[in-house]
């Protein structure tokens, strides 16, 4: 497991085509010193000092969900073993945690712990006990996961929030013992197929997989708010940008840094790109808001609203994901990959383009009915050819 979480220095490939657009921040991936509360605790101090009577499954803790939020009142406790890393900046404010005896039993689940270089702190293979009262267990999309009540800004669109409070995230999260990391587990395609079928309670979501015969599917899919700052749900269609179904709109990077994303659009690799979410198209990004829209919904973007759409995306740009996807057999899989990655810049390896069979490794999560996978290392270590 650990040649999956090797430490990569930032790569500065240079491309033609580049960048995208996302809420993060970036990625810290530094190394912080040693907090005093990390010494590791022990379950029978944790019995004594913190009121743990006994230990959930995770599994049992995700069937609680009913599709809708739920808070988290009773004395429920669960534990873990760390199967994630930030370190490559590919995974964001967030842990995955197993448990069980083996890579292949127990169920996994996201913790939202607002902070980065959490790789520090929680290493692959440390054992986290979890005090879940108080924490909300919400959904994503499908993807269950454990954080706080959702925030009521304007542009979330989630049913929990992040941890983001230190000393909130130490009357939660509880450190172990370091242990042997968790092997990927090997997943064919069957095995994926019964996951999607049996939806966002299948065991495997959340764990690190393996997938062999990987291939190219010469396409992309990347969704953009051309000013971040505005309201950008499903309901502001004026403020989305979607590239997807057409191919790869020649993106030949893992993802896009900033600089990256205004050189696609400066390119005009993405002219045709149409403004809009679901059934409601406006035309081109060439197109501006006041041409677009009615008056009141064009006149939330201020100046802008005179811009051409291509304008707003370049003055308020940043760095953003891209998800390309892969075909294992019949069954399509989205590889996630963030702008603020170490690899963000680097390029497909022209095998990959040429559709040579691969195996990834990385986290396996259900998005709106299908698999994504979100590498954990740098691509020449978790995409490599079979």
């Amino acid at each position: 497991m650990k040649k999956y979480f090797i430490a990569i220095a930032a790569l500065a490939a240079v491309v033609s085509c580049k960048s995208l657009k996302e809420e993060w921040d970036p990625v810290f991936t530094g190394k912080q010193p040693d907090a005093a509360w990390a010494v590791p605790y022990t379950e029978e101090q944790l019995q004594e000092q913190q009121g743990l009577e006994e230990i959930t499954a995770i599994a049992d803790l995700k069937a609680m969900y009913k599709n809708k939020p739920l808070p988290i009142l009773g004395n429920i406790w669960i534990k873990g073993k760390v199967i994630s890393s930030d370190q490559s900046g590919n995974i964001y404010n967030e842990i995955y945690i197993q448990d069980g005896k083996d890579a292949n039993s127990g169920a996994a689940i996201s913790l939202k712990l607002g902070k980065g270089s959490l790789y520090n702190e929680y290493p692959v293979g440390t054992w986290l006990y979890v005090k879940c009262t108080g924490l909300t267990l919400g959904a994503y999309n499908g993807m269950i996961q454990l954080g706080m009540a959702a925030d009521e800004t304007a542009t979330n669109e989630y049913e929990t929030s992040y941890i983001n409070l230190q000393s909130i995230i130490e009357s939660h999260v509880f450190r172990g013992f370091q242990d042997t990391a968790f092997a990927p587990v090997s997943l064919t395609e069957d095995a994926l197929k019964k996951a999607i079928t049996a939806g966002g309670s299948d065991n495997v979501w959340g764990k690190v997989v393996s997938l062999k015969g990987c291939v190219y599917g010469d396409q992309i899919f990347a969704l953009f708010y051309p000013n971040s700052n505005m309201a950008h749900k499903s309901g502001n269609p004026e403020n989305r940008v979607f590239l997807s179904d057409k191919g790869t709109w020649g993106v030949t990077t893992w993802s896009c840094t900033k600089d990256g994303y205004i050189g696609y659009l400066q390119d005009g690799c993405w002219d045709e790109a149409e403004v809009g979410s679901g059934a409601t198209r406006y035309g081109s990004i060439l197109g501006t808001p006041n041409q677009y829209l009615d008056a009141d919904t064009a006149a939330k973007f201020g100046p802008d609203a005179y811009l051409t759409y291509k304008e707003i995306m370049i003055k308020y740009a940043a760095a953003n994901y891209i998800s390309h996807y892969f075909n294992l057999g019949s069954t399509s899989i989205q590889v996630r990959t963030s702008g603020y990655a170490k690899f963000a810049a680097s390029q497909l390896a022209a095998g990959i383009l040429d559709h040579q069979p691969v195996t990834i490794t990385g986290i396996v999560t259900l998005y709106n009915g299908a698999a994504q996978i979100s590498l954990v290392d740098d691509p020449s270590i978790s995409v490599v050819f079979d």
